[in-house]
């Protein structure tokens, strides 16, 4: 089957069509507890704090993404992916990814994801772990990391990779600690004293594998 899109283009125009299908799709693809607020990412890519990406097939808008750049980091954080529910399984995230794959080496970055920590019965998780390990991601090792709630009150147990590895094989207990903080803090609005932070900070090992 033929990957649809040709062409991923980046907009700042919260005002757009394109911005409005981009983020239906976003909120088809995510539990509230999951997502970032639509007013909230709205400002956010207004102030130049999210990069929304989008793939079209034509005109239509059929896949979106979201990046964002951890402060005084070589990490850029994969917020969100998704692709409208009729496009799936035609390659466009895989297309995409090796696309920011590549821009992101050119500028000596690497791509930091949240993937939900699958259990038994999770077929679509699964599938997801091996889709990111498809395109060289090496996941944290014995690293618990909670996303809070960003509606409701129950959060998700997640695993946390970086693509495509990483210039070393470990990474040490005050880096990762520092990674936890950062997403706490920057990217979901949670103080350092967050409790689940300090669940999560707690499990971080001396020296940390990327398997």
């Amino acid at each position: 089957m033929r990957v649809p899109v040709t062409q991923f283009t980046q907009t700042d125009d919260i005002r757009s069509d394109d911005c409005a299908r981009a983020l239906d799709i976003y909120e088809a693809a995510f539990p509230a507890r999951e997502r970032v607020g639509r007013d909230k990412v709205l400002d956010r890519i207004a102030r130049g704090v999210y990069e929304l990406w989008l793939g079209k097939d034509g005109d239509r808008v059929v896949f979106m993404t979201i990046l964002y750049t951890l402060k005084d980091s070589d990490l850029v954080l994969l917020g969100y992916i998704a692709t409208d529910a009729a496009y799936r399984n035609r390659g466009i995230g895989s297309a995409f990814l090796k696309d920011v794959l590549k821009h992101l080496r050119s500028r000596d970055r690497y791509l930091l994801i949240e993937a939900e920590r699958p259990n038994d019965e999770d077929t679509f998780s699964t599938r997801r772990l091996e889709f990111y390990r498809r395109l060289g991601a090496k996941f944290l090792e014995n690293v618990r990391y909670i996303l809070p709630p960003l509606a409701g009150d129950t959060p998700t147990e997640m695993l946390l990779a970086i693509a495509p590895g990483y210039r070393t094989e470990t990474l040490p207990q005050d880096r990762v600690r520092h990674l936890l903080t950062q997403l706490y803090i920057e990217a979901y609005d949670r103080s350092a004293d967050d409790p689940l932070l300090q669940l999560c900070l707690a499990s971080v090992p001396d020296i940390v594998r990327l398997v």
